[in-house]
């Protein structure tokens, strides 16, 4: 029988943060320190995640998780979260492996987040936090076939309307958003060129235009 805490460990916090632990594992990959200070950065940057789930929050259900280890309702869990959290503990007891998570999320270092120029943007962070951006911007063409991107880019938002204010809400926000977190237009793309290639300063202000347009005309 599925729990509804299930849900916590296959798409919640604590999937994410473990999720982050087992990659962090693999040939290549960022150390989790570096992970978990993105995942840091993440949370802190929107008021509604921090106010919803702070960090004392998550390291408790971490805690509360590894108090179960071991225990015959452990056993119940969904088998692909038990088997990423064994990934990500190695060699190390699956409940030490969450108790030492925990701290980390409780040391004060954890909710210092470095700037983009010190721990570049990593590809799960800028789709987790500026997915909608991704969506039109890489459906904006790119000077080919004589098309107007200012046209293309009216239309390509007037394609949600008239239901459009939440999610075209989202990619105003995202949008400006972005343009404001970068010193300069040149920052920006070199810092989504590995990440996001098709979200560059100009994109976004051609997106952001065509959303103040339609909202002026239509709304």
């Amino acid at each position: 029988m599925t729990e509804p805490t299930d849900a916590l460990l296959t798409s919640g916090v604590l999937a994410r943060l473990v999720g982050l632990a087992a990659a962090s594992r693999n040939p290549g990959a960022a150390p989790l320190e570096d992970e978990l200070q993105r995942f840091s950065r993440l949370m802190r940057d929107s008021h509604t995640i921090a106010w919803v789930m702070p960090f004392e929050a998550v390291a408790s259900l971490l805690d509360g998780l590894a108090d179960e280890c071991g225990t015959e309702r452990f056993t119940t869990r969904p088998a692909v979260f038990r088997d990423r959290l064994a990934r990500a503990a190695g060699d190390e007891p699956a409940d030490a492996f969450l108790r030492s998570l925990a701290e980390l999320v409780r040391d004060p270092w954890f909710g210092v987040a470095p700037g983009y120029d010190e721990l570049p943007l990593s590809q799960w962070e800028a789709l987790a936090r500026f997915d909608v951006v991704n969506e039109f911007a890489s459906q904006l063409p790119t000077g080919e076939y004589g098309i107007d991107p200012e046209a293309e880019a009216r239309d390509l938002v007037a394609m949600d309307h008239p239901d459009c204010h939440d999610r075209i809400a989202d990619l105003a926000g995202q949008a400006q958003r972005l343009l404001c977190m970068f010193r300069s237009p040149a920052e920006l793309d070199a810092a989504f060129a590995p990440v996001m290639p098709s979200v560059t300063d100009a994109r976004l202000r051609l997106l952001l235009a065509a959303v103040h347009a339609h909202f002026a005309e239509q709304h």
